[in-house]
């Protein structure tokens, strides 16, 4: 396993780094070959936010993103929960996707849908989510709208009356698709395409 780890408002020490290390070497027994894992560990300033201390992974398994991330009070105890959330993660991925490897194309696909909620995320929700053979994510809704030409402050006000977590709005200064976006720190972020 190749980790990178990348260290913001903190002092990424030797154990720390090896903790993290040891830690994401139990996701990895799920799988033969090595991984190229991401790792960013943050402290933020804000006395405010009392979960200041976040951990978060990011790996690629056959072109799949599998990302975690938890807040606590301690770097330890995040780091323990972002291990535990990658390694339930690549658990559901495994017993999914890769040994089906999709090698019956034409099987019927199943109707039911398995809602497993932020509440329910732990072993026992996945072990029963994984019991369904067949069942794979699909797109279940889809939506047109408008889209119109606004500043990134008008669009922010736009998300807030509507009340979403997001907005997809043409920037009129820029003239590109532009999304803006709720911050767990209560601030706003853009989203804009390089040019």
């Amino acid at each position: 396993m190749h980790v990178t780890v990348t260290g913001r408002n903190i002092d990424l020490t030797p154990a720390l780094k090896d903790y993290l290390l040891e830690k994401l070497r139990r996701a990895q027994k799920h799988f033969d070959h090595p991984f190229e894992v991401t790792a960013l560990l943050s402290v933020a300033k804000n006395p405010s936010i009392a979960d200041s201390q976040t951990a978060e992974v990011t790996l690629k398994v056959n072109g799949t993103v599998i990302r975690g991330e938890e807040s606590t009070e301690n770097m330890y105890a995040s780091i323990d929960l972002v291990a535990d959330k990658i390694e339930r993660q690549l658990r559901k991925y495994k017993t999914r996707y890769w040994q089906k490897g999709n090698k019956d194309k034409n099987h019927k696909e199943e109707s039911e849908v398995i809602d497993v909620s932020a509440e329910e995320d732990n072993d026992l929700a996945v072990t029963k989510a994984l019991t369904f053979e067949g069942i794979r994510p699909r797109i279940v809704r889809s939506k047109r709208f408008p889209l119109k030409p606004m500043t990134a402050e008008e669009a922010a006000s736009h998300m807030d009356l509507l009340g979403h977590d997001f907005f997809m709005f043409i920037n009129s200064e820029s003239g590109h698709v532009n999304t803006v976006y709720h911050r767990r720190d209560g601030n706003y972020g853009l989203i804009e395409p390089e040019a």
